[in-house]
């Protein structure tokens, strides 16, 4: 019969050789996981973009969003109701 010490030897000899091959299949499946989890996002947000420029809804990062003409909404009024 083995001594305790032994089987205490060999439980930690088990969960390390253990511990060592999960971190070799794990490494590469979690590094190829988040690759497609990134690539996914990435092509989303293409396809997402691609949508909006084909209906003329898209940001442009150029645009400021600040109008030149700060009187449009007299020249609206102007144009649209007597004053």
């Amino acid at each position: 019969m083995a001594s305790s010490t032994s089987k205490l030897a060999f439980r930690i000899v088990l969960a390390a050789l253990i511990l060592l091959a999960l971190f070799y299949v794990g490494r590469p499946l979690y590094w190829k996981i988040s690759a497609t989890v990134h690539d996914i996002r990435h092509n989303k947000q293409t396809i997402m973009l691609e949508a909006q420029r084909s209906v003329g809804w898209f940001n442009d990062e150029s645009d400021s969003g600040i109008h030149e003409n700060r009187d449009w909404k007299w020249e609206f009024l102007e144009e649209n109701f007597r004053v």
